[in-house]
């Protein structure tokens, strides 16, 4: 009888805390870590040669969106590709719980407007088998998952199922039975395994009317409540969405955040830092807040992404341009209402002055939009020209260049924005930041961000050098997990959790060099996909998932919940 179900042998431990990498063979029984030795004695199920390969903690990603993905796919994939193992949804105040039926359509919609999933494969994928929060986690929980599931209490959809949609989105100040009931329902969602709670403040995120969101006009005693709530249980975390450092109103928020953590006692995270073109004080001013927030002995922390974000996108539903108020008014509306508004001159003028005041109008910014592909015969000259020489040489002002192509294309003209969030190895090494952000499952169709642990292990950590393996997984696995609250998994150790990638450094990078289209979405939608090279094993709860690229369509993962934290 084999003492052991797996044994990883050969390779070079990197288990997450920062001890020093050390060779030697993993054993696994029942799901969990059961020895780590070198030379380990005692027969397996089966066994895996690590051979040349770190053996690490799987990664975890705390900022995702595949709230409806995950009804169809599983594996939540790009994440379940690129050696994620455990993940968070929930996040920025959004999701499908709890939803009234008549307010599904409502909720689908605030979802494909900022976060950009498709509404036809939202509608096409969703089971809808559930109406409260606890509901909703016992559904993934019945469905089979390739990947561990955790979930903040989403604040938009339950001031909704409380005060109706449109309510919620208008009036700042709850009823006293109103109160009561969100309070209630945050305790069942605690008490059924909800890891937290999450809110978004960010004015650049609008749903599909251009109104507000519920979080936008909640009270701040609303969430002072929440956070008290939170403090009872004593696991999770709170997820917050600020929007861009530069955009952040001076940092307005900065006592109330605080305040939250100090009424909480649970760690926070929130987003997002990051450079802002020639101005260097921005993200420096950020950082420093943050370790006067750590020498207070306040648990926050900020969100970093780990990858370069060009996106691929059409005017039909691009919601990249949202940031500044005229354009979202402009981009609001179906397809045909879009384009009249675009060949509008006296909604251009408004246009250009958004562009300029957000320093994004010159020549230089319009020289990172490239013309991808056209669908008219006549405009085929266009393609591979950068926005910037097509006004040059037509004599335009580049907005105008731009939107012209676009109005002519009926929309569908597919440009390319290149550099739109450049990362910064100053951020992404700081102590107070994680690099768990990907918002996989939204934005499909326009970037590939949640490829991050590969890209921050072949680029960061190989060829950069930007910190060492050990604190490379420490920020990857062992960070994010103590954020979240999940306290058996995140490291490699005897008892953990038993989610491990095993991988060749030398060979970590991309099947393709550029992410390519793939019509794999319920309703025939089609999105960018990127795959790895270099893992040769991702394990979940000591079950193979993916030997290299390859599913085992094994369905080993959890649905995480909070209380089993806290026993």
């Amino acid at each position: 009888m084999p003492e052991y179900d797996l044994v990883i042998r050969g390779g070079t431990v990197v288990d997450g805390t920062r001890l020093p990498a050390y060779k030697a063979d993993v054993a696994v029984k029942d799901g969990k870590i059961a020895k780590i030795s070198g030379g380990l004695a005692g027969s397996a199920k089966r066994e895996l040669d690590a051979s040349g390969c770190n053996v690490a903690p799987g990664a975890i990603d705390l900022h995702c969106h595949y709230d409806a993905q995950v009804n169809w796919d599983p594996y939540c994939t790009l994440s379940g590709w690129h050696g994620v193992t455990s993940l968070t949804i929930g996040q920025c105040g959004f999701g499908f719980a709890p939803t009234r039926p008549e307010d599904r359509e409502a909720n689908m919609e605030m979802m494909c407007r900022i976060e950009a999933i498709p509404m036809a494969s939202m509608r096409a994928g969703m089971r809808w088998d559930w109406v409260t929060f606890p509901e909703y986690l016992d559904s993934l929980d019945r469905q089979g998952l390739g990947l561990n599931i955790a979930s903040l209490f989403p604040y938009s959809p339950a001031r909704a199922y409380v005060m109706g949609v449109g309510e919620s989105r208008e009036r700042t100040q709850m009823t006293d039975a109103e109160s009561h009931q969100i309070k209630a329902l945050f305790r069942e969602a605690m008490q059924a395994g909800a890891f937290g709670f999450s809110a978004d403040k960010s004015l650049e995120d609008r749903p599909a009317d251009g109104s507000y969101l519920p979080t936008h006009v909640a009270a701040d005693q609303e969430f002072f409540d929440l956070a008290m709530i939170l403090r009872e249980f004593g696991v999770g975390h709170i997820g917050w969405t600020r929007g861009i450092p530069d955009r952040m109103g001076a940092n307005q928020d900065r006592d109330f955040l605080i305040k939250l953590v100090e009424l909480s006692g649970r760690p926070m995270h929130w987003g997002l830092v990051h450079t802002v073109p020639n101005r260097p004080e921005v993200h420096q001013e950020q950082l420093a807040w943050l370790e006067e927030m750590h020498r207070r002995g306040l648990p926050m922390y900020a969100q970093s992404m780990a990858v370069e974000v060009s996106q691929r996108f059409t005017m039909e539903d691009y919601n990249g341009f949202d940031t500044m108020p005229r354009w979202l008014e402009a981009t609001l509306g179906s397809v045909e209402e879009r384009e009249a508004r675009l060949k509008d001159p006296d909604v251009r003028a408004g246009l250009k002055a958004d562009m300029e005041a957000a320093g994004r109008g010159s020549m230089e910014a319009w020289s990172r939009y490239k013309v991808l592909e056209v669908t008219q015969e006549r405009n085929h000259q266009y393609e591979g020209r950068t926005i910037a020489d097509i006004a040059r040489r037509e004599g335009k002002e580049p907005l105008d260049a731009f939107l012209d192509l676009a109005v002519d294309e009926k929309l569908r003209c597919l440009f390319a924005a290149v550099g739109q969030h450049t990362p910064s190895g100053e951020i992404l090494a700081h102590p107070n930041t994680h690099i768990s952000l990907s918002d996989g499952g939204a934005h499909t169709r326009f970037h590939t961000a949640s490829t991050w642990p590969t890209y921050f292990l072949s680029y960061w950590v190989r060829e950069q050098q930007l910190m060492s393996i050990e604190d490379a997984h420490y920020k990857m696995s062992a960070l994010p997990a103590w954020i979240a609250g999940f306290r058996d998994r995140g490291v490699l150790r005897e008892g953990m959790a038993a989610d491990v990638i095993v991988y060749d450094l030398d060979e970590m990078g991309f099947e393709q060099g550029d992410p390519v289209y793939e019509t794999d979405f319920p309703g025939e939608e089609r999105r960018l996909i990127q795959k790895a090279t270099g893992y040769r094993y991702t394990i979940v709860n000591g079950v193979v998932t993916f030997e290299g690229t390859h599913c085992t369509e094994a369905l080993p993962g959890k649905l995480l919940r909070s209380y089993e934290m806290a026993a």
